[in-house]
């Protein structure tokens, strides 16, 4: 089983970690999730031998890294790591994010051992688990003009993008969940779409990393409006296809490809 970009849902899902604890973060997150599940934990997670994850170390400033689930080894967990990791004495408490099929799951677990580049967890003892979105969010390059109702206008980068949402990254720090904007956007190469939108969230990141938040909005759109949506979401997608594609074929055989 190849596991490519579009098999993973995590990184358009999670917010940014914006230098909060552990904790912190994943209460912001758990509002999202289901009431957690306490029984035959590894009923739900040794199903796979891959599939994709992201784990969030003891280090407030890292925003988390990609690795990949190798599946359960005796009463634990195995996941390999994509990319170089922090000092291992940072993941002893590790959050863990892991989609398996249609569902993702997010819980905390301690590390027993590093072999062979692995790290070996600890069975996790509360699970909390959400279904992944129908439709999963491509990351475009572009902006958004945005019409607020105090008259001003606001230029901001979008980050990601779905047919019913998108969020955008701004050095404005006073934007409100439940705010209406008028959103005007682009999609390079593919079009431009104009609708009303509502904040749902706001991640305020500390100064220096070049934006001070990551808004989220979900898009009121007329049968128009969703159908012009849905036209720039599928442009950008075979895009994306099209890329990995081109991509895959450098990959040798069982090789994983994972987005960065």
């Amino acid at each position: 089983m190849s596991l490519s970009v579009d098999d993973t849902n995590l990184g358009m899902l999670l917010p940014m970690r914006a230098g909060h604890s552990m904790v912190e973060y994943q209460q912001a997150v758990l509002t999202e999730f289901a009431e957690p599940i306490q029984d035959h934990i590894p009923e739900h997670l040794c199903t796979t031998t891959a599939a994709d994850a992201m784990l969030f170390s003891d280090e407030a400033s890292e925003d988390g890294q990609h690795f990949v689930f190798r599946g359960c080894d005796q009463g634990g967990l195995v996941f390999s790591p994509k990319n170089p990791l922090l000092p291992a004495e940072h993941y002893q408490n590790t959050l863990i994010f892991l989609e398996i099929d249609s569902r993702i799951y997010t819980f905390m677990a301690r590390l027993k051992y590093i072999f062979q580049g692995d790290l070996h967890f600890d069975m996790p003892q509360i699970l909390h688990k959400r279904q992944t979105r129908h439709n999963k969010r491509v990351r475009i390059e572009g902006s958004v003009v945005l019409g607020r109702k105090n008259g001003r206008t606001a230029i901001a980068r979008i980050y990601d993008f779905s047919p019913t949402g998108l969020s955008f990254l701004t050095e404005e720090t006073d934007f409100l969940p439940g705010e209406s904007l008028l959103a005007s956007f682009d999609v390079p190469e593919c079009g431009t779409c104009e609708t009303i939108a509502t904040i749902v969230r706001v991640d305020n990141r500390p100064a220096g990393r070049g934006f001070r938040a990551l808004v989220a909005v979900k898009m009121t759109l007329t049968q128009a409006q969703r159908t012009k949506a849905e036209q720039l979401y599928l442009c950008k997608k075979a895009e994306e296809l099209k890329k990995r594609s081109e991509s895959s074929r450098t990959l040798r055989p069982g090789e994983f490809y994972l987005k960065d």
